[in-house]
């Protein structure tokens, strides 16, 4: 009996204990978004209660998504011949180590002296996919068709962002990155009026400015995010619902937006950020030239699996968690 209830008061102090450390988590990660988009929301009353449910369900959807995320994948020369999808994802086997060897985070996490006993580093790898339709031959038997329909899948862009000892340091890595994202979204959502108003210029220069905060952090997805935004922009700043009212006499005034409309724009956004950001779960059969093979084809090819991160459906990136050996870095002079 007395070992019983000792049981019980052991297992509530660890879920108060639980308790505290989320409490700590989900209010770093509010005023990490009120910084980000309005720092003025904290002068609407309770805001922290308000956005502390909405604040909690992103971050547990967030954490959902990630560990959804397949791997770690060995990556590395012997798995090239082995791997159908590192095969696709690379041209050759020396192309793959070229890009690992080229990395500055790898090379820096392999030579910090916190890593020495580090045979291996765990990573996200971030690349464009993109497919081509074309005309190609196909066996078919003894025969040789020419001038076959295909689609070629080519994986370009490289990334290794995040290295790290574990692949658990990276998937958290990556659940920060992906905040960071959806804050980063969210402001050009909650502060569109604004930015139309000061322009072109200045919406760059606050990307800019998220850049390099970024940079101090060391959260190279979100740099990556925002200077592929940053470069796409053509001069037309996002678009958002007309504020204006007219008054009795029939003139227009505009309204002014305040930080408690910002709060609830913010509200809306995390109560749904399944609409802003998903990952999608792709599974296709390539041929080893990296031909897409249709099903009920005369072509063997083998099936692979990965994940891209896609954001507002504008922004897509094919992410893998791999594992590369530090014995396959190339060294400086065998780069070039």
């Amino acid at each position: 009996m007395l070992f019983g209830l000792r049981s019980r008061l052991d297992k509530r102090r660890a879920e108060k204990a639980l308790d505290r450390k989320r409490a700590v988590i989900v209010e770093e990660a509010i005023e990490r978004l009120v910084d980000g988009i309005d720092p003025n929301m904290r002068l609407v009353v309770g805001y922290k209660k308000k956005l502390w449910q909405a604040v909690d369900k992103a971050l547990i959807y967030i954490a959902w998504l990630v560990d959804t995320i397949p791997g770690p994948v060995v990556c590395n020369r012997k798995a090239f011949a082995s791997d159908p999808l590192i095969n696709a994802i690379f041209a050759t086997a020396a192309d793959l180590q070229k890009t690992f060897s080229h990395s500055e985070a790898l090379r820096a996490f392999f030579a910090d002296a916190m890593n020495v006993n580090q045979e291996e580093g765990y990573a996200l790898m971030c690349m464009e996919r993109k497919e081509q339709a074309g005309f190609g031959m196909e066996l078919d038997g003894d025969l040789v068709k020419k001038d076959v329909p295909q689609v070629a899948v080519n994986f370009s862009s490289h990334n290794i962002l995040s290295p790290a000892a574990t692949a658990t340091e990276v998937r958290n890595s990556l659940k920060q990155c992906i905040f960071d994202a959806l804050i980063s979204n969210a402001f050009e959502t909650v502060m569109v009026n604004h930015m139309r108003e000061a322009g072109t210029d200045e919406y760059r220069k606050v990307l800019d400015k998220r850049y390099k905060a970024n940079q101090a952090w060391n959260q190279e997805l979100t740099n990556l995010i925002l200077s592929i935004r940053a470069d796409a922009m053509t001069g037309d700043i996002p678009s958002s619902k007309d504020t204006s009212v007219q008054n009795e006499n029939g003139s227009i005034d505009k309204q002014i937006e305040t930080p408690a409309d910002h709060l609830t724009k913010v509200l809306d956004i995390l109560t749904h950020p399944e609409n802003m950001i998903r990952l999608d779960h792709i599974s296709i059969n390539l041929t080893r030239l990296g031909i897409k093979v249709k099903e009920g084809s005369v072509r063997t090819g083998n099936k692979i699996n990965f994940t891209e991160l896609v954001i507002n459906d504008v922004w897509r990136r094919a992410i893998v968690l791999v594992r590369y050996p530090r014995d396959e870095m190339l060294v400086k002079d065998e780069l070039f």
